[in-house]
């Protein structure tokens, strides 16, 4: 089976190759019989430039992921992995299947953070837990809001779609974090 970071390392060339391609032709229609099919093509340059840097942003986020694996869970793996964020965030073997992404009910927070333990000590650090969980909540309703802002402004339907997918995210993550703010709150 096909790597998906193999697949996603492939568009990003293509998209390379294709917005080349589509510069050369460009600069050929400077002509004004050819304005119509400029602007065509100058349209479809524009969405072949917004695939490549989102591909290039994959595969970055992609090795970042695995380094932040390997680095703290100390997961060395040589086999092709699938990073599956959410709550928790999982480490799978490819081929597991499609698994769909979507903020969890309550409940499953609450089932989730359970196991967490009561009290947390945080080694060299002068604040407390709650203030720094309490700062993370914070921002990541600011990003929420920011995603949430650029989902209703973005003009490019990929741009707007992937803010949204962002914004669920963010969702995700801030009822997490008041979800711990909560539970070391209480103790």
């Amino acid at each position: 089976m096909r790597r998906m970071i193999d697949i996603v390392r492939e568009a990003r060339k293509v998209e390379e190759k294709t917005e080349k391609d589509y510069r050369k032709l460009l600069k050929k229609l400077d002509k004004p019989e050819y304005a119509d099919l400029r602007g065509l093509i100058l349209r479809l340059a524009i969405d072949t430039a917004f695939h490549k840097r989102l591909m290039e942003a994959l595969e970055k986020a992609y090795d970042d992921a695995v380094k932040l694996v390997s680095e703290y869970m100390g997961e060395q793996r040589n086999e092709d992995i699938a990073l599956i964020p959410g709550v928790p965030t999982l480490v799978m073997p490819m081929g597991f299947g499609p698994i769909g992404a979507r903020v969890p009910p309550e409940e499953v927070i609450e089932e989730f953070l359970k196991n967490f333990p009561s009290e947390v000590v945080l080694p060299d650090s002068e604040e407390k837990l709650i203030e720094i969980l309490r700062r993370y909540a914070e921002e990541e309703g600011r990003m929420k809001e920011l995603y949430d802002e650029l989902s209703r402004r973005a003009f490019h339907p990929v741009v707007r779609e992937l803010v949204r997918e962002l914004k669920r995210n963010e969702e995700q993550h801030e009822e997490l974090v008041k979800g711990l703010v909560e539970k070391y709150s209480k103790g």
